[in-house]
């Protein structure tokens, strides 16, 4: 009988989707169809068939097993900081075969099939050139995602904590203990004031980690939990690390201290506007513009302070409330001049008018200060 022609037509992907899948990835489906990933969600893809046969399809699915392999293996041991012997071996299985059947994988006649796939180019690492021959990496014999550490030399609590810090990013007490040989409450006592006790994490964490960020929000957390605990058995080590947080608080600054311009960017228009609704007696209406840093001023009509109490008279114009208010919130101030005479061509001899500047500034000072 003819065999059926493949059917090469896009469909779901019904395999298992690792990890480590992307679009691109070269694959199996459930009836070992070869092919690859496109349009990859966390809730499926859609497969591709490759139209391969007889022995590029063999050495395919050898490869996927491979990577499949390699991949597995240093995501084990990234995440559980182990040395993974059993995938260890089918990695090396997996490419002893590949290697023997096809030749290596830098080879000139299988670089071109392992970049078909998206993660062709890590594969191709899993290979290094020594005197002028393709050797194994350092995967095959030990881990790479971690060190792999002799303890021979820790011999304090502070080189075990170094130690557990630099494997594990955390304080890790029963391994301190085990490249110590000490107790836990020999290295706790050991490094008192270097690391303290989280009841937020429930766990230990060194001081510049745990005396971080928003001190004050933490130890309101720390005590909120010491008011929903008050029989843990941590309680000694949680109200020693709340002393240590309410040690590092900064000072509070009294609001009678605290110094305030008018003007601010940062405060809300809205506070002008009522602040200078009441100093006015009319409804006053403040905008800023962000784009231009610029304010805007209006009111609903010109009372007398507007218009006398805060009116500055210069020798070319007036200056009323409104106008100096806008000054105000600038941190400017009028630029006012008066003739002091004419030229010869009738044109007023212009100086500026210190007197007005003067008033003006006052009236300003006036409107900021209250």
């Amino acid at each position: 009988p003819e065999e059926e022609p493949l059917d090469l037509s896009p469909r779901p992907f019904n395999g298992m989707l690792e990890p480590h899948y992307r679009d691109g990835s070269m694959v199996l489906d459930a009836s070992r169809n070869l092919g690859y990933l496109k349009d990859l969600t966390p809730y499926g893809a859609t497969f591709q068939p490759l139209d391969l046969t007889g022995y590029q399809k063999e050495k395919a699915m050898l490869y996927v097993s491979l990577r499949d392999s390699y991949e597995r293996l240093y995501r084990y041991e990234a995440e559980y900081h182990d040395e993974g012997s059993a995938q260890r071996i089918a990695l090396n299985t997996c490419y002893d075969e590949f290697v023997m059947r096809y030749g290596n994988l830098n080879a000139k006649q299988n670089v071109k099939l392992v970049m078909m796939d998206a993660g062709g180019r890590d594969i191709l690492s899993l290979e290094r050139m020594e005197n002028g021959k393709f050797v194994k990496a350092d995967i095959f014999e030990h881990p790479v995602s971690f060190a792999v550490e002799s303890h021979a030399n820790v011999s304090s609590p502070e080189e075990a904590l170094s130690a557990s810090l630099n494997k594990f990013g955390t304080v890790n007490l029963d391994y301190m203990r085990e490249i110590t040989d000490s107790t836990a409450e020999d290295l706790l006592t050991a490094l008192q004031g270097r690391i303290y006790y989280n009841p937020l994490v429930t766990g230990y964490e060194i001081k510049d980690r745990f005396i971080a960020g928003n001190v004050i929000e933490k130890a309101e957390r720390i005590e909120a939990w010491m008011g929903d605990n008050p029989e843990n058995g941590r309680m000694p080590e949680v109200k020693q690390a709340l002393e240590a947080l309410k040690d590092a608080e900064p000072q509070r600054i009294a609001f009678e201290d605290l110094d305030f311009n008018f003007g601010e960017r940062w405060i809300p228009t809205g506070v002008y506007a009522a602040y200078m609704s009441h100093l006015f007696d009319t409804d006053v209406k403040i905008a800023y513009s962000a784009s231009m840093d610029e304010y805007s001023v209006a009111c609903g009509y010109r009372t007398m302070k507007i218009t006398d109490e805060f009116l500055v008279k210069g020798y070319y114009r007036n200056y009323d409330g409104m106008h100096l208010l806008k000054h105000a919130l600038h941190n400017t101030c009028p630029d006012m001049m008066k003739s002091i005479g004419k030229d010869e061509h009738g044109n007023d001899i212009k100086m500026r008018d210190s007197e007005g500047i003067q008033l003006a500034n006052a009236k300003i000072d006036e409107i900021r200060n209250g």
